[in-house]
């Protein structure tokens, strides 16, 4: 039987790479057994039935139908360029011209991949994804898909398969499926994405998809062999339940080629499990989204975040890091262009070193939503260290956090030293502000480690220090406010009490004013103090004072009469004291005085 091939939209625009292959008008086309090699086809027919070797193509570049050799639903056209593509009879599988042709749905065990985990299955699935049509999906069934060098996903293709296991779980016995490289692998990721420079593409390399995904590089033998790779302008790639297990690098790890970067991508649920480098490596990723994406077990941070302007990471988890679980850095740039980030309801907990650190510079903000943090500062089993839940070390941009939580404690068998040392510390940073937190730690809740600039702590900020089992609290700590507080209406201060010196720059007389009936003014006595009394003897007394300056206006008074009395006069000694004189010699006066200061 011979079926009918041509006369159709898919036979031309179909290609291993960007879905424009196409012929001229009258191109000749031949046809062949296989992508490369094989054997040609010479015994076809044309749509009158006679004899053909080749097939014309017509005035726009489509292929007339024509009949293949007997039994041959498969071939490969060939316009004489450096690539073939796909062709299948419109009416084979029961003529269904629409499955038969448009290659939108391609099952990798149709080019002979076996996913019986022994197989070098590389070439079959990279021979699927190179002929799938934009827009279509490259089929993984379940099963073990081993593979000796990277695939490449090309423009607008998914490459899809039936699940991806988060964790592993005793005794579940549900068919494995996953793509395992093979302990002789070699390449820098086991999937990368190509940018057009390298890809060769005729079109900006986009919308690539990876769904129900799982990468196992339990037998990886290689260093630093990433889960998944993409350099240069690489957009609108969204990864979708996507498990990435002990490869021996990053497992997500995007960076530049050619002074350009990935923009815009879109992770869901994507886990990274025990990698040998980052979990997630991003490096000046504009307008990244990470919703419900952990990192745990990984071999650096957890999040290693590199400039990510105008992006959102939500529900976030990043566990038993060996270094930081969420580490945001970098140059984040001041101009227009650039831009912060928002994290939103993350958590940390038992990471190496902080749960949280922010070293960035730039201008832009970091705001962060709804942390909690909890036994971060690991420090392989020591504690200390100056870790802290969340950390911001020497960062100018401005970072803004609105409740943060913090809970301390030791590995999950009960064993090392509690941690970490402080639940939120910050230190040589322009301007952070933290507005509500219950904060736990060994040493401190709160930790100023000095040199910033403005460090403002809110008013619902509790501390406790100590074991989650003994420990002491301080539910109700001073508020530091670094800079200004400006308050409208009334400031109820119920503990009237102040450290620091009062500044009123109101230029009107009644700056102070002590408006209750019987309000006044008290200042302390005492040595060197600012109010004091004095007895003179002979007239004159010298009072040691070394408060004094050389415009300290010294008033007096009398505070009880003696003797004969006189007028009063001051000579002031700075950074000494001053003498009271009587023109009385036998005035024997107790008098009161008061020093006031120059504003």
């Amino acid at each position: 039987m011979r079926y009918h091939f041509g006369q159709g939209a898919a036979d031309f625009l179909v290609t291993p790479r960007d879905g424009l292959w196409g012929v001229a008008p009258g191109a000749v086309v031949t046809l062949w057994s296989a992508a490369d090699g094989g054997v040609q086809y010479t015994d076809l027919l044309d749509a009158g039935g006679t004899p053909i070797t080749e097939i014309a193509a017509d005035g726009q570049g489509m292929l007339p139908s024509f009949q293949g050799p007997d039994g041959v639903t498969i071939m490969w056209a060939s316009a004489g360029g450096a690539s073939r593509v796909w062709l299948k009879a419109r009416d084979a599988d029961g003529g269904q011209a629409a499955s038969g042709s448009v290659r939108d749905w391609l099952n990798v065990k149709d080019y002979g991949a076996q996913g019986d985990n022994v197989t070098d299955d590389t070439a079959s699935i990279q021979a699927a994804l190179d002929d799938c049509l934009m827009g279509g999906v490259v089929y993984l069934p379940a099963g073990g898909y081993r593979t000796s060098a990277p695939l490449t996903i090309p423009p607008a293709v998914t490459l899809m398969s039936t699940h991806a296991n988060l964790m592993t779980v005793p005794n579940l016995t549900d068919p494995f499926c996953y793509i395992k490289p093979l302990p002789t692998f070699e390449g820098d990721a086991v999937i990368v994405l190509l940018d057009e420079i390298n890809g060769g593409y005729s079109t900006i390399s986009a919308e690539h998809r990876l769904h129900n995904i799982m990468i196992e590089g339990g037998d990886l033998t290689a260093p630093g062999v990433d889960g998944i790779r993409a350099a240069g302008n690489i957009q609108n790639v969204a990864l979708r339940d996507v498990t990435i297990r002990r490869v021996t690098g990053a497992g997500v790890h995007t960076e530049a080629n050619a002074g350009r970067f990935p923009y815009s991508w879109r992770l869901t649920r994507v886990m990274v499990d025990n990698v040998g480098w980052h979990g997630f490596a991003v490096e000046v990723m504009t307008d990244i989204t990470m919703i419900d994406c952990q990192a745990i077990g990984c071999g650096a941070s957890g999040f290693e975040i590199v400039n990510a302007a105008n992006s959102h990471m939500i529900g976030c988890r990043a566990e038993w890091n060996v270094n930081h679980g969420i580490h945001i850095t970098g140059d984040w740039a001041t101009g227009t262009g650039s831009g912060g980030m928002l994290v939103g309801d993350c958590s940390t907990d038992r990471n190496g070193q902080n749960g949280i650190l922010v070293d960035a510079t730039g201008n832009p903000v970091l705001q962060f939503e709804n942390i909690e943090t909890r036994r971060d500062g690991r420090n392989n089993g020591l504690g200390g260290g100056n870790y802290a839940g969340f950390a911001c070390n020497g960062a100018t941009v401005p970072v803004i956090v609105g409740l943060l939580t913090c809970y301390p404690g030791v590995d999950d068998d009960g064993t090392q030293e509690s941690s970490p040392q402080f639940g939120a510390r910050f230190t040589g940073c322009t301007y952070v502000s933290v507005d509500a937190g219950f904060l736990h730690a060994d040493e401190a809740g709160w930790s100023d480690g000095g040199g910033n600039a403005v460090l403002r702590r809110g008013l619902n900020i509790a501390e406790r220090i100590g074991t989650t089992d003994t420990f002491v609290d301080q539910l109700a700590p001073p508020t530091d406010v670094a800079g200004n507080l400006n308050v409208g209406g009334y400031a109820a201060l119920a503990s009237g009490q102040s450290a620091g010196q009062w500044n009123i720059w109101a230029a009107q007389a009644k700056a102070l004013n002590l408006g209750g009936a019987g309000g006044g003014i008290a200042i302390a006595e005492g040595a060197n103090a600012r109010m004091g009394v004095s007895t003179l003897a002979g007239g004159t007394v010298t009072v040691a004072n070394t408060s004094v300056t050389a415009n300290t206006r010294v008033a007096t008074f009398r505070q009880a009469a003696g003797g004969t009395l006189g007028h009063l006069s001051v000579t002031k000694n700075p950074g000494v004291g001053f003498t009271i004189t009587s023109s009385s010699a036998t005035d024997t006066s107790t008098i009161g005085w008061v020093l006031f200061e120059v504003a």
